[in-house]
């Protein structure tokens, strides 16, 4: 995310960048982003906050509605929600997004790991940006 340049990560816990698993995917990265916590039971009221301050959000998901990542185009001031492992986004959290993308996949696993997923978003965010 860093080397995008997101602006700022939410997580639900601030001791997730103290867990193995975020670590050894973020290689010292959370020590150079803005991190904000927002437990998942804040994340609908956290979502409509941003909203009302004039930013879109947008979920990468594989819903009845996502549009295939090459297709859209992202919005300057946008939100990106990313889902949990094995889970996805939650359909209670899809309901309140402007926007749904996918990354399109063949294959039978059709799942990308979550990192991997906000890896390939993001690189087509700042794509769009610099052409």
């Amino acid at each position: 995310c860093e080397i995008l340049g997101v602006g700022k990560m939410t997580i639900p816990s601030a001791l997730a960048v103290k867990e193995r698993e975020f670590t050894g995917v973020s290689v010292t990265a959370e020590q150079w982003l803005p991190m904000e916590e927002v437990p998942e039971s804040q994340l609908l009221d956290y979502i409509q906050n941003l909203k009302s301050a004039g930013w879109s959000i947008v979920a990468v998901e594989q819903a009845s509605k996502s549009v295939p990542l090459h297709s859209f185009k992202f919005p300057e001031k946008c939100a990106i929600i990313l889902g949990k492992e094995r889970e996805g986004v939650p359909v209670e959290i899809l309901n309140h997004v402007d926007h749904c993308v996918e990354i399109p996949q063949h294959g039978l696993i059709r799942s990308f790991n979550v990192h991997v997923t906000g890896s390939i978003v993001l690189w087509e965010y700042v794509r769009q940006r610099i052409q």
